[in-house]
């Protein structure tokens, strides 16, 4: 009896010294985080999406490469939810795309609104069954959100009565070839951010 205490208090303390050190599942990490600390993170998150969108708005706006100009939005949609939680990952992507629509009005309403959290979903699942988050993973995710991208684009000029198929799909492939480079400095950044939040999680 007197052994079996002494068992049951060692466990005790051994998974007390685990709580404090942060040795938690990785899915309830994000839990240990109060108020304060879910504000700064998602404060990073917010900077980081804001610095993307002043790039493209002073600078890449006035570069034409191929016909097209490179797009840093979509990655906006996808990178950050690769490197969270699918829940917190789709309601950032639901944000970005809201932002997005508003600052792109346009003969399609509310198409990011719809279509970033659909693609941040999608890359977090990648990214916790598929490809750990990172540079890869932010490769996969912008390939298939720049898809999604010219399909969505595509169904909307059909049903306008426009020519889709052919324009629509070479002006999105000439997009991503000419934009795709840039995911290297963009998941770069988020993974900055991500790293200076699991600080705050451990």
């Amino acid at each position: 009896m007197h052994r079996l205490k002494y068992f049951l208090t060692v466990e005790s303390k051994t998974e007390l010294r685990g709580f404090q050190r942060g040795k938690l599942p990785e899915g309830e990490r994000g839990m240990t985080l109060n108020r304060g600390e879910l504000i700064y993170k998602w404060s990073l998150y917010s900077l980081a999406a804001a610095l993307c969108l002043l790039v493209q708005g002073l600078f890449l706006r006035r570069i034409t490469i191929w016909g097209v100009i490179p797009f840093l939005y979509p990655f906006l949609g996808v990178i950050p939810a690769s490197f969270e939680n699918s829940t917190s990952g789709v309601v950032f992507s639901l944000c970005m795309g809201t932002v997005c629509d508003w600052l792109l009005p346009g003969s399609f309403p509310c198409l990011y609104t719809l279509l970033f959290p659909l693609a941040g979903s999608v890359a977090s699942f990648l990214s916790r069954r598929v490809l750990p988050a990172g540079l890869l993973c932010s490769l996969l995710v912008s390939s298939l959100v720049f898809a999604l991208h010219g399909l969505f684009r595509c169904v909307l000029l059909l049903a306008a009565g426009h020519p889709a198929w052919e324009a629509g799909l070479w002006t999105a492939v000439r997009e991503f070839v000419v934009t795709i480079p840039l995911v290297i400095p963009v998941s770069f950044l988020f993974q900055c951010v991500r790293e200076r939040v699991r600080e705050l999680e451990f």
